[in-house]
């Protein structure tokens, strides 16, 4: 009250400016981005955005630029224009630690050293990642306990099925809890068992403030969670 009795307006809490500064970054942006394979343009000025807590799905038919795309999301490829970050950060400029938000399953059977042991790969990803020392022992064994390596530690991974591989692979790219996840048709080779691991772990990622994109051909319906769809057409991202 006022010294005449009136009640004094309430004041904002902040200025708008102050909550303008604290909305946080996306988890991934893509704007304008073009890439060319030879004079075959297969990127057009994509530009995608994807929020914190949402798994986004993009999908297309072969050739149409996912893979493209998701390489240049992981900063493994320089788009020809365009610009890319992971909350904020920029592929080059702040590489270390870029890498160590972001996990990332490439496509095919990449990223395994052929004759170490399923445990030796996994504890490797940890290595690359970035992980503190002390931690390695915690986060290999989550890993393994995520997707059901149990059997398979001292097994080198060049003698594992093509599903067994993928479970490796995908226990590498969750291995020290990224903040932003790409998964480039991370279903290749699962059963329905491995299929609801990684949903599992998708999931996961987003309930910690995460973020997932990955990628498949063109599909009704989708073998794995997806909050949000997009297709590539013309070289473009659109709605799906």
């Amino acid at each position: 009250m006022t010294a005449t009795g009136a009640t004094r307006p309430l004041e904002p809490l902040c200025e708008p400016a102050a909550v303008a500064l604290s909305r946080p970054e996306p988890s991934l942006a893509l704007a304008g981005v073009a890439h060319s394979w030879g004079e075959r343009e297969v990127l057009r000025g994509a530009d995608l955005v994807v929020e914190p807590g949402t798994v986004a799905w993009l999908g297309g038919p072969n050739g149409a630029g996912k893979t493209t795309l998701l390489r240049i999301a992981a900063g493994v490829l320089i788009p020809r224009r365009g610009s890319v970050s992971l909350r904020g950060l920029h592929p080059d400029r702040h590489r270390r630690e870029y890498c160590r938000r972001l996990g990332y399953l490439p496509a095919g059977d990449r990223g395994l050293v052929a004759r170490l042991t399923v445990a030796q790969n996994v504890e490797l990803a940890c290595r690359l990642a970035q992980v503190r020392r002390r931690e390695h022992r915690r986060m290999v064994e989550r890993g393994i306990d995520r997707f059901d390596l149990h059997e398979l530690v001292g097994r080198r991974v060049d003698r594992l099925s093509m599903g067994q591989r993928q479970r490796v692979r995908l226990a590498m790219s969750f291995i020290h809890e990224p903040e932003v996840v790409l998964l480039d048709e991370p279903h290749t080779s699962l059963d329905d068992a491995g299929l609801a691991m990684v949903g599992e772990a998708m999931v996961e990622c987003t309930l910690r403030g995460g973020a997932v994109l990955w990628c498949s051909p063109a599909a009704r319906d989708l073998p794995l969670p997806a909050s949000e769809r997009h297709l590539i057409v013309d070289g473009r991202v659109r709605p799906g």
